[in-house]
């Protein structure tokens, strides 16, 4: 446990949060988020043209920033539900 870690639950609109706070979520490696929150993201911040430049391979981090803050954008290919069932039985295994 890491006792300089310190988390709170808000609920509410993500994108009204303070100017200064970083937001993140995860996308598909083309960067085409046309689902879910991503594709607020997509109209809410754009440039995912600067996204696709910055070639992040699955697991890796892409980064822009915006004002204040800088939105995460984690590359997230989806291994299948195998994977996801071997992960989950040998929670070692890395997806």
């Amino acid at each position: 446990q890491n006792d300089d870690l310190n988390s709170e639950y808000i609920t509410g609109d993500l994108f009204s949060c303070p100017r200064d706070e970083s937001l993140a979520h995860c996308i598909s490696e083309d960067c085409r988020m046309g689902a879910g929150i991503a594709v607020m993201f997509k109209k809410k911040f754009g440039r995912v043209s600067e996204l696709k430049e910055q070639k992040k391979l699955p697991g890796q981090c892409a980064v822009l920033a915006h004002d204040q803050r800088f939105i995460y954008y984690l590359n997230w290919l989806w291994p299948g539900p195998a994977a996801v069932v071997k992960g989950v039985k040998d929670p070692g295994t890395s997806l």
